[in-house]
């Protein structure tokens, strides 16, 4: 016969550790449940539902039939289509898809740092060039020059990409080593380089020989663009530098807080710089700091098409507020506000969230900013850059970059 010893302390404690367990998966499997709706289409829209459900049977479709199954990814699949949801949308150029590897190049980017070993590249006449090495950097120090051909990236012959792929060769992570073929004049050269964390250089300058005009360059509007940009400034004028030419051609933007420290470079305290509607209609303007203390000197401003988001902003605040004259071409048309969105996987949206007017009230977005002088570079030009122009003459440097030459002679008219 089956006798039972145990206490009636021993049962109590049993059916206590039960009954713990049992709220455990309880809560559980709710919030499981909880999380799982707020994910899944059953927490969105009956359309937006309909929607996901007609996606969901075309990846079936595919998966299931699709005649060379080893293209089907199903990762790669939903990436395209939330680009084609993104590019639908219309804001092209702006408004995208990040995959996690896009998510942390853009994040560096901004930061005004990257890992590389220091050289800026430029297409010119159908080929990939050193446009500048950054002083001191890893491309400095080996010797590599302004005008050299890139050839090969680590025994990989590079002639006929573009310079986004070969950029993309060129970087790697900190400490390792990259090997690069250059073409100088007849000669190919060879070059081991070790990649450095770096700071981005935004801004650039050069005295126009015999002038005092000079030719500041602000490529992006990442980190520290502002300070940078107000130390050219400062080392033009200990040169002899009384105007200025503010070339934003093919500057594709960044920080918007960057682009306001910029233009309070030459802004009046209290001037408008932008107008930014959101998406209810809201309007609010931006205005320059009253502890602005800008440049009184005359300046105009290049753009051209590739001048885009902050760039766009600066070119249209200078305008609006009577400080510069703009010359070249009409800008990209950005005119959005962008906002990181991430998503689960560590890819996200950059997504438009608001709009950006100019001073006066004028859309950016689609329509650009018209130049008040339209400037455009000769046959077989490319935009002259300070880097390459320090050691020339003034004919030399005017000789190669119409709109340069244009805003030169406006400047001096002021």
């Amino acid at each position: 016969m089956w006798r039972d010893t145990t206490t009636k302390l021993d049962r109590r404690r049993a059916i206590l550790r039960v009954t713990v367990l049992l709220v455990v998966i309880a809560a559980l499997v709710s919030g499981a449940y909880a999380y799982g709706r707020s994910q899944s289409p059953a927490g969105i829209s009956e359309e937006d539902r309909e929607a996901v459900s007609l996606y969901a049977e075309a990846l079936d479709a595919v998966k299931d039939d699709y005649v060379n199954q080893g293209a089907v990814d199903p990762t790669r699949q939903t990436y395209a289509a939330i680009e084609g949801m993104l590019e639908s949308l219309g804001d092209e150029g702006h408004t995208r898809f990040l995959t996690p590897e896009d998510v942390e190049r853009n994040r560096q980017g901004l930061s005004g740092r990257y890992v590389g070993i220091g050289v800026q590249l430029e297409n010119e006449d159908e080929r990939v060039v050193v446009s500048a090495p950054i002083d001191g950097s890893p491309a400095d120090e080996v010797g590599l020059m302004t005008g050299d051909v890139l050839v090969e990236v680590d025994g990989e012959n590079v002639e006929g990409q573009d310079v986004t792929e070969i950029a993309d060769k060129v970087r790697g992570p900190e400490g390792s080593e990259v090997e690069i073929t250059v073409r100088r004049g007849e000669e190919e050269r060879d070059f081991a380089l070790e990649r450095e964390e770096l700071e981005l250089q935004n801004a650039s300058s050069a005295l126009i020989s015999g002038t005092d005009v000079a030719h500041l360059r602000l490529s992006s509007f990442s980190a520290n663009a502002a300070d940078q940009l107000r130390a050219e400034i400062e080392k033009s004028r200990g040169a002899g530098a009384n105007r200025f030419v503010l070339d934003l051609r093919d500057n594709p933007g960044g920080q918007v807080e960057e682009a306001k420290a910029v233009a309070e470079l030459f802004l009046d305290p209290e001037d408008v710089i932008y107008v930014r509607r959101d998406a209810s209609g809201e309007e609010e303007e931006v205005r320059a700091s009253d502890d602005a203390e800008p440049i009184s000197s005359p300046v105009v401003v290049l753009t051209n098409g590739g001048t885009a988001s902050s760039a766009e902003i600066v070119a249209g605040a200078l305008r609006d507020n009577d400080r510069a004259t703009v010359i070249g071409q009409t800008t990209f048309g950005t005119g959005t506000v962008l906002a990181e969105q991430p998503l689960s996987d560590g890819s996200a949206i950059l997504l438009g969230i608001a709009e950006w007017l100019t001073p006066n009230g004028d859309f950016i977005r689609e329509s650009g900013i018209e130049p008040d002088v339209d400037a455009r570079l000769g046959e077989n030009q490319e935009p002259v850059v300070p880097e390459g122009a320090r050691d020339l003459s003034r004919e030399e440097v005017l000789d190669q970059d119409d709109q340069l030459r244009r805003a030169f002679e406006a400047v001096r008219e002021i």
